[in-house]
């Protein structure tokens, strides 16, 4: 942690977190160079279609693995409350920075607990959508053709959501990115985004 900063992710924390990141970047973009072939340059950085149809899938374990290890170590601050409920229902206010209008969140705001479970959520259904892909041979024509077309657009919204988190994480407000690099963030950064949570860890 930096000095004068507060907390807000341990090392085992961050360390999931990337683990799921990098592995689902790996995913998409091997995933994208199969269904275009236009992108299929991005398989031979990985050593070929044949190397790559090898990687996705244990990517896909090691994506699956984290968010395991994700879901066991924030499951007890994700569930919903009365304060995130009214936060939710200022959403349209955090969207324009209209910070009068905001109700005060805790560690995790309404959004991040929403994220947090579509994310799980999402997980599930790719693993499971995946599956019978690994092993064609297993599983019948007509299911094979179904769990292609629904890992795919799960896959897409998996990405979407990934655009939005790192948006939000990065250029919509400033400074939430180095909680995740660093372990901590600014008491500025803090009394701003969740004072709630700010109050109780600097102790006024």
């Amino acid at each position: 942690m930096r000095k004068n900063e507060l907390e807000r992710f341990n090392y085992g924390q961050r360390v999931v977190h990337w683990v799921v990141a990098l592995s689902f970047l790996l995913l998409m973009f091997t995933g994208l160079a199969f269904s275009y072939p236009s992108l299929t340059w991005i398989n031979t950085l990985l050593g070929g279609g044949a190397a790559a149809r090898v990687i996705h899938p244990w990517a896909g374990i090691v994506f699956s693995v984290g968010l395991v290890f994700m879901f066991f170590m924030w499951v007890k601050s994700m569930f919903l409350n009365k304060g995130d409920r009214e936060w939710l229902a200022a959403i349209k206010a955090y969207a324009r920075h209209d910070r009068e209008r905001i109700p005060p969140a805790g560690k995790y705001n309404g959004g991040q607990k929403i994220f947090f479970w579509l994310q799980i959520l999402l997980g599930i259904f790719l693993l499971l959508s995946g599956i019978p892909l690994w092993f064609p041979e297993v599983y019948g024509s007509g299911l094979l053709v179904t769990m292609r077309f629904l890992h795919f657009v799960l896959a897409l919204g998996a990405g979407l959501f990934l655009i939005i988190h790192v948006y939000l994480g990065t250029i919509a407000y400033p400074g939430t990115l180095g909680a995740m690099l660093w372990g901590s963030v600014t008491r500025g950064w803090a009394r701003l985004h969740h004072p709630l949570w700010y109050k109780e860890k600097a102790g006024h």
